[in-house]
């Protein structure tokens, strides 16, 4: 009679076990709960300066219409204004305006980058202000701190 030996008829697997695979899928699901968020607050992060500088070419533009007309203005895009040529910041995440402060736009204004579109969701900042005397604020949460 033929016998076969038991140890030769069990081979080891050489795959992942269920628990193995269900422990590095829980290690993946640990690391994506953090680092997604902290990844889309540097992508917010990373808009607000496309605000800004929209705001301090506008600043620029504010002071050069005053030297040359002796008082500011309200319209951005128009030949008789800024002549910035359109409303959005350059990516456009924010829309820009110009508000006449206290006194008048006579002698002084506040320009506003209000988020638009993916950069709605920057309530640490929400909107950005500058004023003619170079006073940088924003009206969420952070404040002054987002510039």
């Amino acid at each position: 009679m033929f016998r076969f030996k038991t140890s030769t008829m069990l081979k080891k697997s050489s795959g992942f076990t269920l628990v193995e695979a269900m422990v590095v899928l829980a290690i993946v699901g640990i690391l994506m709960a953090v680092t997604v968020p902290m990844y889309q607050e540097s992508v917010r992060k990373a808009r607000r300066s496309d605000g800004m500088d929209d705001l301090l070419e506008l600043a620029s533009r504010q002071e050069r219409f005053f030297a040359q007309n002796s008082v500011y203005t309200l319209t951005i895009d128009g030949p008789t204004g800024l002549n910035l040529g359109r409303t959005t910041s350059s990516e456009e995440f924010y829309n820009l305006s110009v508000l006449p402060c206290d006194a008048g736009i006579e002698t002084c204004y506040v320009l506003t980058a209000a988020p638009a579109g993916a950069q709605t969701m920057d309530t640490a900042c929400g909107s950005l202000t500058l004023n003619r005397l170079g006073q940088r604020n924003a009206t969420g949460t952070l404040g002054s701190d987002c510039w």
